[in-house]
């Protein structure tokens, strides 16, 4: 059964955009750490730590979406905090034994994309909701 979670570009720009605004978020970062003289690697890390989190809440919704209520609630409850949990040890790991500050800038980055990944799939989650109120509409597309 393949499940989609996210729309394709063919779906309109704007449910794109939202769908993928973590990773915009994360190609626009670069530049500006590296102007500022952060260090790549905290750049990297962020990065990295963000899309390992994606990914496995994608594979936590895709299940979730074709198992009972009761083990989807289960499922997804365990995987925020699971996710969670990862996250901090893996930066307080690296802000303690490695470097502050690529700990601090891999936190930053992280929060960023992590925040507004959240806001696109609000924005995303709202646009996919008024389509389907709405009578005689062809899809996201024609918003």
């Amino acid at each position: 059964m393949t499940v989609d979670v996210y729309p394709s570009p063919r779906e309109g720009a704007l449910p794109f955009a939202a769908a993928i605004l973590g990773i915009i978020v994360c190609i626009v970062a670069l530049p500006v750490v590296l102007l500022l003289k952060g260090p790549f690697a905290g750049w990297a890390l962020g990065t990295g730590l963000w899309v390992v989190n994606w990914t496995l809440a994608q594979m936590a919704t895709r299940f979730s979406l074709g198992a009972s209520p009761a083990a989807g609630v289960g499922v997804a409850g365990g995987s925020i905090m699971a996710r969670a949990f990862l996250v901090v040890v893996v930066l307080y790991i690296v802000a303690i034994r490695i470097s502050q500050p690529i700990g601090l800038t891999a936190a930053v980055i992280f929060l960023a994309a992590f925040s507004f990944d959240l806001m696109g799939r609000i924005m995303l989650f709202s646009i996919l909701e008024r389509t389907r109120n709405t009578p005689n509409h062809k899809g996201p597309a024609d918003l």
